[in-house]
This record gives C-alpha cells, structure tokens and sequence, in this order.
C-alpha cells in the first residue's frame, strides 16, 4: 500500500475537483435577476465552498503528482545489473 499513495492522493484529488465543479454548477448557479439578499449570500456561501474543495482537490493533485516524480527519480538514477 505504501507504494501506492501517489496514486491514491492524485485520484482523491481528481474525485475533490470533478465534485466540487459539479456542486458548483448543480448548488450554486447563477444568481436570478430578482433574488433576494438571503438567498444571494446563501450562494456566496456554497460557493465559496465549492472553490475552496477544488483548490483543495487541487492541491491534493499537484502533491501526488510531485510525490509520485519524487518516487520515480531514485529508481531512474540506479545503474541496471
């Protein structure tokens, strides 16, 4: 399992930015022309949740990418027997 938590983290973080762009889409929307002050800051809300999710996704992305490079470097460096 230890040899896999690049992989893992990078799939965590892929699953964090798809569902976060759909709750975006789904959840928040567009405000109508005519909503009112409640319902307004109840999408600001969601939707500042929803963009702090895809960053972490995000982040989540970028580490598992930069830890699975960093794994990969040592084993590409040995002389082969």
């Amino acid at each position: 399992m230890k040899e896999f938590w690049p992989l893992i983290v990078v799939a965590v973080g892929v699953l964090l930015v798809v569902s976060s762009a759909g709750y975006g889409v789904f959840f928040v929307g567009i405000p109508g022309p005519d909503d009112s002050p409640d319902e307004l800051a109840r999408q600001s809300v969601q939707g500042n949740f929803a963009v702090g999710a895809f960053f972490l996704g995000a982040l989540c992305l970028l580490i598992g990418v930069a830890g699975g490079i960093i794994r990969l470097v040592p084993r590409m460096r040995r002389p082969k027997t």
